[in-house]
């Protein structure tokens, strides 16, 4: 969500959610042109989430999520594929957008961190369906925490980080 406000990517409603199984989701608009800028602003706000999420686990000594879920996951397989169109060659590109990642988060930790928290303050409710009628949680799940796009805006602005929410 962090990274989706700095590349510029507007925010949902939603905002963001987690299942006690840990299974996640930040809502947000992907960028619409079709333009290697915002395939890249695309990229770099769906691999934060992977990226963040191997943060955590390392420093809280959790285990590492399975590297084949996080491969075959929608969202992953979708940023390769926008990876595959950008020009040049993937795997150079691969390597700058990882390092920009790696930077984006290492400047904006303490408002990822703060998101997160927030999050995790936050009390258990039962599950909401998601507008696009998808599932986001692991399938056993009934409850979620949740924390809104005009909560996180707000948050986030506590850190200099500007975000729009909309629709």
């Amino acid at each position: 969500m962090v990274t989706a406000a700095v590349e510029g990517l507007r925010l949902k409603p939603e905002g963001l959610m987690v299942d006690p199984s840990g299974w996640g989701l930040a809502c947000y608009h992907d960028a619409p042109e079709d333009s290697d800028p915002a395939r890249e602003r695309n990229i770099l706000a769906v691999w934060a989430g992977f990226a963040v999420e191997k943060r955590y686990r390392e420093e809280n000594n959790h285990p590492p999520r399975d590297t084949m879920d996080v491969a075959h996951n929608r969202d992953n397989v979708v940023a390769r594929t926008l990876l595959g169109k950008l020009n040049g060659d993937y795997w150079v590109n691969d390597f700058r957008l990882t390092e920009q990642l790696k930077g984006l988060i290492d400047r904006h930790w303490l408002a990822i961190d703060a998101l997160a928290s927030a999050l995790l303050r936050q009390n258990w409710e039962t599950i909401k369906p998601l507008k696009s009628g998808g599932q986001w949680s692991h399938p056993n799940e009934t409850m979620a925490k949740y924390l809104s796009g005009e909560e996180a805006a707000r948050i986030l602005a506590e850190h200099e980080i500007e975000a729009v929410v909309s629709d």
